[in-house]
């Protein structure tokens, strides 16, 4: 055993041996290598370094230039970097300067202008706009009177205020004319003017007035300046004479003095009568008239001229489909014209298969070839329509009389004129009081009927009234409250005082003011046997009723007012209570304490 433990262990030992013998020769090996690589590193070292000296040896003669290049170099970029710092400092200050810098201004606006001013108007330059807005609201502005107004704007939030002038810098446009005067005419500018216009105030002056004292033609100057000193000036002509040059009239006129002389008082005598009377029924053409005053003749040319059309006047023609009109004189009511002589035409023609309405054209010319044209409508239809009825007004009569149906009635066709008609009065008893009807019937000869009714009233007696009364009675009961209530109820409330006989209109009508609740309501107590009398307010503003109760006078009132539900049946305290402030004549009725 021991000799196998130690024949092992020599064993082991000896391949340990082996194996450091192994380790060892790997590691001289690999030592061998890194020298190798060793050496050859350091090889190639020397080579570059001798590369390298080599190298500066040959650049070693342009050392001294170079250090000068790299000098010049430094200066550059420290120019360069000047002159950054320069750019940028300029730039900034532009950018201060632009801040700061105005962007708006006062402007000029003329007064009257058509376009109000916006931000465009203000801004220095265009190129502000983005940024910029108002801040001052001109809708307020009055762009028609002078004036200045402050206005405040804004750009990049920073605000200007700046001026808006509304200037007149425009003379007024006249429009200027000549006139004629006599000799006695003392100027006036205005006379001048036909028309002017300026957004301010004017002023119409004659510069240089000239003293008028003979019949010639004078130059007159004349100047319109409104109040800021805006001008225009012309030379107008002022013609003075006794009569006109000229007069143009239409035929048909009568020629007078006030027509022609300026001063008719002092130159009537100037014109003759018949000179006159002849130009004025003379035919279209000039003639002439001369006048000499103070020396000097006039002509004066009169033209008649005739440029006025007829005057036509037409009227609408209807008629059936079964009729015809004699032409274009049924349409023209009148045609007439100075000349004297008028040619009318109809420039329509009549359809009379067609129903409707056409319209017409009617010319009319003078003997001068003035025309005028006037349109007319001429419709035709079928007779649809039956007699219109005449004097069935209501007829009322008392109970038994005789009634004459046709009195004072007829039927009239607008086509066949007065037609014949019946009457059915077969609903109508005049022995019995009431309302009834009568039918009318008439008809035309295309077979239109019309029918209508008529009303007949018969009137009632106090019989008829008793019988009414009693007949309603005997439906309700006897008690006093029950009798008020069936007025109350049945009888609505209206402002009929009952037309004179309020118990009848009352029960018939089924309506009335508080007087014919009052009466009805007192029909029935009488009826029913109370005694019962009609009281009212003193300025009659409403009416109730006294009934004796048990003897003992008490107030009811079958009016339907809620002021007159509150207490059923009243004494005279409980009846004032109810009157608003109203009060009775307290010694016209029995107390009811």
């Amino acid at each position: 055993m021991k000799e196998e433990k130690l024949h092992n262990k020599t064993k082991e030992k000896n391949t340990n041996k082996k194996v450091n013998i192994k380790e060892t020769k790997k590691d001289n090996k690999e030592d061998k290598i890194k020298n190798t690589i060793k050496d050859k590193k350091a090889l190639k070292n020397k080579t570059r370094e001798e590369s390298d000296k080599n190298k500066e040896e040959n650049l070693k003669p342009d050392s001294q230039s170079k250090e000068k290049n790299k000098k010049v170099i430094t200066k550059i970029l420290a120019i360069i970097f000047i002159i950054a710092i320069l750019i940028e400092a300029i730039y900034g200050g532009y950018l201060l300067f632009e801040k700061f810098k105005k962007k708006f201004k006062s402007i000029n606006v003329e007064i009257g202008t058509s376009e109000k001013v916006s931000l465009n108007d203000f801004v220095i330059d265009t190129k502000y706009l983005d940024n910029s807005q108002l801040i001052t609201n001109l809708d307020d502005v009055d762009y028609s009177k002078v004036g200045e107004y402050k206005v405040v704007l804004s750009h990049d939030g920073r605000e200007e205020e700046v001026t808006l002038n509304l200037v007149d810098t425009t003379p007024p446009e006249v429009k200027f004319k000549n006139i004629e005067k006599y000799i006695d005419y003392t100027i006036n500018a205005d006379d001048f003017i036909e028309e002017k216009n300026d957004l301010s105030e004017m002023q119409v002056e004659v510069v240089d007035v000239p003293e008028i004292t003979e019949f010639k033609d004078y130059d007159i100057k004349v100047r319109v300046k409104d109040i800021y000193g805006n001008e225009t000036r012309n030379i107008c002509k002022l013609y003075v004479k006794w009569i006109k040059d000229e007069f143009a009239m239409e035929k048909g006129y009568e020629l007078s003095r006030e027509d022609l002389l300026f001063n008719v008082e002092a130159d009537k005598d100037l014109l003759d009568d018949a000179r006159l009377k002849e130009i004025t029924n003379s035919e279209i053409g000039d003639y002439e008239i001369k006048t000499t005053k103070d020396g000097i003749e006039k002509t004066t040319i009169i033209k008649i001229t005739d440029l006025t059309p007829p005057t036509l006047v037409l009227k609408d023609i209807s008629i059936y489909d079964d009729e015809r009109i004699s032409g274009k004189d049924s349409f023209i009511v009148s045609a007439t014209d100075a000349s004297g002589e008028v040619t009318t035409t109809m420039k329509t023609e009549l359809d009379y298969n067609k129903l409707g309405t056409q319209q017409v054209i009617i010319e009319a010319v003078d003997k001068y070839g003035n025309k005028t044209e006037q349109t007319a409508n001429f419709t035709r239809h079928k007779d649809t329509i039956g007699p219109v009825f005449s004097g069935l007004s209501d007829i009322t009569v008392s109970k038994g009389a005789t009634i004459n149906y046709e009195q004072g009635v007829s039927a009239r066709d607008a086509k066949d004129g007065a037609c014949s008609f019946s009457v059915d009065s077969s609903g109508v008893n005049t022995s019995a009081a009431g309302t009834y009807y009568a039918t009318y019937t008439s008809s035309d000869t295309k077979g239109n009927k019309t029918t209508k009714k008529r009303k007949i009233s018969v009137k009632h007696n106090q019989a008829d009234v008793d019988a009414l009364v009693k007949n309603i009675a005997s439906s309700i009961g006897s008690n006093v409250e029950e009798i008020r209530d069936y007025c109350r109820n049945k009888i609505s409330y209206g402002h009929s005082y009952g037309d004179g006989d309020p118990v009848w209109y009352g029960f018939n009508n089924w309506t009335g003011n508080c007087y014919v609740h009052a009466m009805c309501f007192q029909a029935l107590l009488r009826v029913k046997g109370y005694e019962t009398q009609l009281i009212w307010v003193t300025n009659k503003t409403h009416y109730w009723n006294l009934v004796k109760l048990n003897g003992v006078w008490r107030h009811m009132d079958s009016t339907p007012d809620r002021n007159h539900r509150k207490i059923s049946i009243m004494t005279d305290a409980q009846r004032l209570s109810t009157l608003s402030g109203r009060d009775w004549d307290h010694s016209a009725w029995p107390a009811a304490n």
